[in-house]
């Protein structure tokens, strides 16, 4: 039983597995995010750029 119960709280102590799975979904999300919205407004963006490129 004292076995199980030092394991126990030894499991429960480590946190750095878990702070570092948080990093990669913040991450993973950020990396999502960015790709919607480049594929969502690279259109747009190019088209700008180019009525700025002409103008000039």
């Amino acid at each position: 039983m004292d076995y199980l119960t030092k394991l126990f709280v030894a499991i429960r102590e480590n946190r750095k597995g878990q702070t570092m799975t948080e990093y990669v979904l913040i991450l993973a999300a950020v990396a999502v995010a960015g790709m919607t919205a480049y594929t969502l407004l690279g259109g747009k963006i190019t088209s700008e750029i180019s009525t700025v490129t002409a103008a000039f």
